[in-house]
């Protein structure tokens, strides 16, 4: 992980080990909220790049890139021109993800720093879930364990990508429910991100057994397991994402907030 803190000159490109004290600045700039506990994660995990204008403690713009994520970096902070001054520092994205109130400020330095023709613009939805979940049983669906490692290794590419070590540890550290069909995961639910306050729910179901509830099913069990850890399950979409939207409605999740994807549009470059 790296930091950089300065004032209005150019940005350095990151390259000095950033503190334990300096992050903790961070965080604390940050603080805990739906919108903000997976970068806590990234932050807690060493896990990213730390790119900040002035003191942490002011928020004028701090940018959070993860070393595993790269393409999607989260904005945060008060100054448009600020957050705008980070982003010809950082390599990989396809988009940023701002504070939906400095959107429109941002469009254009975003889509000069990708030099992109137009930009797009996409709600980042936020919802945290304030209630016991109803209970929504399906067949062979259940919270997973250390025991089931086997499981989750033979998960196909196309359900979770190269995520299994990633699962994996969150077995041991988090909540993982999974929905088992013929001896195979085919949905799946786990603890993306946590905070001491918050943490959020990744859900991914194989397209094969796609309509069927169990998304739902296992979400739910999730959500059950962080609320008796006394924390707020929380769960964010993209305002597209009318299926996610709909098992968070179903699960009794209440909207709280939305940021801003700036996607970089080069159908009509030249």
């Amino acid at each position: 992980m790296h930091t950089h803190g300065h004032h209005h000159e150019p940005l350095p490109p990151p390259t000095t080990s950033a503190t334990e004290a300096y992050l903790a600045s961070v965080v604390e700039a940050l603080g805990d909220t739906p919108e903000t506990v997976i970068a806590l994660q990234f932050l807690r995990d060493g896990a990213c790049e730390v790119l900040c204008v002035g003191d942490p403690a002011d928020l004028e713009g701090i940018v959070i890139q993860a070393i595993a994520i790269p393409e999607e970096p989260l904005a945060f902070g008060s100054s448009a021109e600020a957050i705008a001054s980070l982003i010809p520092h950082l390599t990989g994205w396809t988009c940023v993800n701002v504070p939906s109130n400095l959107a429109d400020d941002l469009i254009e330095p975003v889509a000069t720093a990708a030099n992109a023709s137009s930009m797009r613009l996409m709600d980042d939805v936020y919802h945290a879930l304030y209630r016991q979940p109803p209970a929504i049983p399906k067949r062979g669906a259940r919270l997973l364990t250390a025991a089931d490692r086997e499981l989750v290794d033979q998960m196909p590419p196309d359900m979770i990508g190269d995520g299994s070590e990633r699962l994996l540890a969150t077995l041991d550290a988090g909540h993982v429910a999974g929905a088992i069909r013929d001896g195979a995961l085919v949905s799946l639910a786990y603890t993306f991100a946590t905070s001491e306050l918050h943490a959020d729910i990744g859900v991914v179901t194989h397209p094969e057994w796609r309509g069927q509830g169990l998304a739902t099913s296992v979400a739910s069990l999730v959500a059950k397991a962080i609320r008796r850890d006394s924390r707020i399950p929380v769960w964010s979409c993209g305002g597209s994402n009318i299926a996610s939207l709909r098992i968070a409605a179903r699960l009794g999740f209440e909207e709280v907030s939305r940021r801003t994807y700036l996607i970089p549009d080069f159908d009509d470059a030249p």
